[in-house]
This record gives C-alpha cells, structure tokens and sequence, in this order.
C-alpha cells in the first residue's frame, strides 16, 4: 500500500490493514524538496504529486509552471524525493528535458554538472534545509569537502532510509550562467569547489559516460546551448545575475531572506537589492510579475527580512495589493501588524535572522498545537547574526474569510511568539 506524507494535500489511504489486527508496513512515497533554478517549489510539487500521483512536465514547460526566477539563465529542475521503495533520490532534469516522477521505484538521475561553481543556491538533505550550512563552507573552505558523515553534519533527518543532499547552485565557468543541480547519497563525500580555489583531487561523482553527447575536453553542462536564439543579458536588469556578479554582502545593508507565499525569493530579490545600490521598490499588484505566482486563488504576503545601515533587522510585509519600498541607506522600521492576531492551520515557512528554522518552528508548532516558545530565541535557534538585533518571520496558512491566506507574522528577539493552531 501506498500512502502519501503529512503536506496536507495528499489522498490518504484507508481501510487496507487497519483495525484487523495485522498492520501492513506504510510506504511513504513523498516529494521532500524542489526546486527550479535555485527557487523554493517543493509545496507546489508536493501537490501536483498528491493530486495527481505524479509529476509530468514536458520539455520547456518549466516556467510555465514556475515562472522564470532568473531569465537569461540556464536552470536544472531538482527533485529530492522517496520512491514507493522508502528509497530516497534526487531527479535533475534541464530546461529543455521532460520530467516523469511515479509512485513506483525511482533511480537517481546521472549527474552532469561541473564540480565548480561560485555559489550556493539551496541545499536540502533528506527534507530538511541545509543551505546555510552549506553555504557558510562553501564561502569558508573553498567549496564543499565534508571531513565528518553527512548524518554528523546535518543530522539523521529520515531514520531508516538512506538519504541523499541535493545541491543547487550557480556555476560561471561556461558561456551561459548556469543554475545547476547535483547531489550526493549519505555515504558519499561531496566535492564541490568554489571558482577561485583548487580543487581537492579529481571530483568522485563525474561519470566517464557524462561525455558520450559532447567530446570535446571542456566542461560538460547539462544544457546545449539553444540553437533557435542567442543568449543576451541585459545590463543592469533586476534578477538578471551575471557571471562575474559578487556574493550578497555580509556587513552593512542587505537583505537576509524573502518569501512571496511561502515560496523563497530570496536569491532574486538580493540580485534586485544590489542591482539599485540598496533600494527595492516594487508596486502594488506587481508581484507575480517579478515572482510568478506559486499559489493561485490564495492571498500570499510579500516578506522582506533586512538589516539596515543602524545593524538592526527588520521585516517587511505587504499584501499583494500594497507597495513595498525599502532603501537600506535609511534607518528603517518594520512593518507593523494589522487585523486580529494570528491564528494558523499549518506553518510555511520560518526564518530568524537569516538562518532558515521552519522545520524547528514546524516541529513546535505540531507537537504543542501552536507555536510558543520557553526559551529564548537565541536559545531556540542559536545566534546567526551575533551583534544584530534580530527578528522572527513567520509564514503561516490561515484564512481571510474563506479565501486561504499566506499570511506572515514577525516578532523581535525578545518577543514572545504565540500562533494558536487554527482548527
């Protein structure tokens, strides 16, 4: 039998092994993590996958379903799920290849993307967010090189199953920017250097057979290059990243994280940041033009976490129909909250200074049947920004009259968070 996870959107099975005595083991064939370019899709995937217990996309069709968080650039579609085997894989597919994922058995795709690359997008181990530790080796030892198991590193996130770390990022070696996917299962080492620094001994996860299609001694990308139009990048465009573009900043005014509903923007609002010196301005209604839209016939909030130039964080919200103006060279205020207090069905998304804690704030908010803290937030989550007054977003499904609503709440450090669980 098979039945589906705990996303909310899934046909659960009945009646087969329950209440007569001899339980059939339950085989959870669930998408844990998507992505497409560097973009957060996993609850958009996740319920194209309960309802139609797949996932068919065809060639090209990617930003149709997705919208396109960097034109100009080639991106991979990263899929890291369990197959109907309690297996754990990562399929990758380019711009221009279909994407067929069953309920059945499933194998991982060949993996093709170079071993450098100048940047982490996104990283997630087993269902579980790992980018910023990823990201914080990458930009502090040259690239990913684990001395210890992936279990020590990150944690045993699926007991019983063997996982795999999924890893997007930006490689710059090649005439197009490349948002690349590749991965590695838990008994492997990771060898992923950054552009700049020498690699550690031949990379262990390139295949002889990854050249068939392409002879020639260069790196091999996962895309051709288009044959029907050239590739342009326009100068200083927001979102479009170019190669010799430089990591966001890690002092003075920048932007720590963005959501559009739930779903992570955060990498193309930072290129949208920096591209204007500091400055976003984005008009009411305008959203699903630059961020597509994830979650149509919801309400979703627009959520901005900053640090301005006084080293304070602040969160900005706005809805769909309000503005958002923000300039990093002023000393600035977060955005008060309206309406009732927060009440929710289920948490989206949470992060605390920078640092990504929705599985911690998931974790509380099911067990307690609300979200309230004992502790500290310091304590809760550690300290990611020391020396910054930090903030708490929280992304949250409730309902604003019988729309559903993606709604967000923030709270500073000293704050006490209580969202009931709304039933």
């Amino acid at each position: 039998m098979f039945k589906f996870g705990h996303h909310g959107h899934g046909h659960h099975g009945h009646g087969h092994g329950h209440g007569h005595g001899h339980v059939q083991p339950v085989v959870s064939a669930r998408i844990l993590f998507a992505s497409y370019g560097g973009l957060d899709i996993t609850q958009k995937v996740q319920h194209m996958f309960n309802t139609h217990h797949n996932v068919h996309i065809g060639p090209a069709e990617y930003v149709r379903h997705f919208g396109d968080p960097a034109p100009g650039e080639f991106k991979d579609f990263v899929v890291l799920a369990v197959d109907g085997t309690n297996k754990c894989f990562c399929h990758i597919a380019a711009d221009n290849q279909p994407t067929n994922i069953s309920m059945g058995a499933q194998n991982s795709s060949p993996r093709t993307a170079p071993a450098h690359g100048s940047e982490i997008l996104a990283a997630n181990y087993g269902g579980v967010d790992v980018t910023a530790q990823c990201r914080d080796m990458f930009n502090h030892k040259g690239g990913l090189h684990f001395e210890k198991s992936m279990n020590d590193m990150f944690g045993d996130t699926l007991p019983g199953v063997e996982k795999v770390l999924a890893v997007v990022f930006k490689t710059t070696k090649g005439p197009t920017p490349h948002r690349a996917g590749t991965y590695w299962s838990e008994a492997e080492k990771p060898n992923l250097t950054r552009d700049g620094h020498q690699a550690r001994g031949m990379p262990g996860h390139h295949h002889h057979h990854q050249h068939q299609h392409c002879p020639q001694p260069t790196p091999v990308f996962h895309h051709p290059m288009p044959h029907h139009q050239p590739v342009h990048h326009p100068r200083g465009m927001p979102g479009h990243h170019h190669h010799h573009q430089a990591p966001p900043p890690t002092t003075g005014p920048r932007v720590l994280f963005a959501s559009y509903g739930g779903s992570d923007v955060t990498h193309h609002v930072q290129g949208m940041y920096n591209s204007h010196r500091g400055k976003l301005s984005i008009a009411g209604g305008q959203y699903v033009t630059h961020f597509s839209d994830p979650f149509p016939g919801q309400l979703k909030d627009f959520v901005v976490m900053t640090v301005d130039n006084g080293n304070n964080s602040q969160v900005h919200v706005a809805a769909e129909n309000s503005p958002t103006h923000i300039d990093g060279s002023a000393a600035q205020h977060s955005t008060p909250h309206h309406g009732p207090p927060p009440h929710a069905s289920e948490i989206i998304q949470a992060n605390y200074g920078g640092a990504d804690v929705t599985a911690k704030c998931k974790e509380l908010f099911n067990r307690r049947h609300g979200l309230r803290f004992d502790r500290s937030m310091n304590d809760t989550f550690g300290d990611p920004l020391p020396g910054v007054s930090k903030r708490l977003a929280i992304i949250y499904m409730t309902k604003s009259g019988n729309i559903p609503h993606r709604a967000c709440a923030h709270y500073g450090e000293s704050d006490k968070p209580h969202i009931p669980h709304q039933h």
